[in-house]
């Protein structure tokens, strides 16, 4: 509020001297005007470093706590708030989120042998998906079905505003989890723009990488089935 009072008050002034037809006051005039818009300016431009500042210090501290986090590979979003990552060592999948960079991060760690499906979203379309084929029903199957026959109705359009992953896990507070790979804000973007292919190729590879872990497990798992 400062920062606006100073900048108008000085571009009071400013109009002051030019309405005023004496000199000397006119010059006063001015240069007070001058002044103010200088230090809310200034004030401004102070304010923003420190904000910049203050948010490169927590990105790098959620980048820290993130890393900390035991993993063999990992991807992690340009602002520090969510991360993907795998242990091969302890056979973990581990969510890690939060909303703002002064929250609490919150981590959902699941087993590869919990992960039953696995699927590429744009726009809330699924492009792709890989399933554990023993195991009986799907949690997007419905979802999936429903927005086929909406895209049957609608014209293929060449712009995203979001790409993501959704995963179908054995976790009873989130059984469904989403990893967003890119979220333009409701701004699409075109499928030509290099922000979309980066972010496309990305989201293929943790799919091929999660698709890999729930084909392993299934493997894994029809030696039981032909004793059961």
């Amino acid at each position: 509020m400062k920062i606006i009072f100073f900048i108008l008050l000085g571009i009071i002034y400013l109009f002051l001297a030019n309405a005023i037809d004496i000199i000397i006051i006119q010059e006063l005039f001015f240069l007070i005007g001058l002044a103010l818009v200088g230090i809310g300016i200034v004030r401004y431009i102070k304010e923003r470093y420190l904000a910049a500042q203050a948010i490169a210090a927590l990105t790098e501290a959620s980048t820290e706590e993130i890393m900390a986090i035991p993993h063999t590979q990992y991807t992690l979003s340009s602002n520090a708030l969510h991360a993907l990552l795998l242990n091969e060592q302890t056979n973990m999948l581990i969510v890690a989120q939060r909303e703002e960079l002064d929250e609490e991060l919150t981590i959902t760690e699941v087993p590869f042998s919990k992960i039953y499906e696995v699927a590429i979203m744009e726009d809330e379309v699924f492009m792709l998906k890989t399933k554990n084929y023993l195991m009986s029903g799907s949690l997007l199957e419905e979802d999936n079905e429903e927005l086929a026959e909406e895209e049957e109705d609608d014209e293929k359009e060449d712009t995203v505003t979001k790409i993501s992953l959704k995963l179908v896990v054995d976790h009873l507070s989130d059984p469904i989890l989403e990893y967003i790979f890119m979220d333009t804000d409701e701004d699409p973007i075109s499928k030509e723009e290099d922000e979309y292919k980066e972010a496309m190729e990305l989201c293929e590879k943790w799919y091929q990488k999660i698709s890999v872990i729930i084909k392993r497990h299934e493997l894994e798992r029809v030696p039981i089935r032909h004793w059961q």
